[in-house]
């Protein structure tokens, strides 16, 4: 289970990544559970800050 400041901090991080390399923010649902908040492109899959602790957590 992934806590509300993990989730914000990761939330944070993303924005950042995506600020600094030039990518414009991903609109939609995550593709995994279908939230609505700040996503991400994980290759060609929308994901939302918990989903992608979740995948990560899951990989390791």
């Amino acid at each position: 289970m992934i806590d509300k400041e993990c989730e914000r901090a990761v939330n944070t991080w993303l924005r950042l990544g995506d600020r600094v390399t030039g990518r414009k923010p991903v609109e939609g649902r995550c593709d995994r559970c279908s939230g609505i908040g700040y996503l991400s492109e994980i290759g060609d899959e929308r994901v939302c800050a918990s989903c992608y602790l979740d995948g990560a957590a899951a990989a390791s």
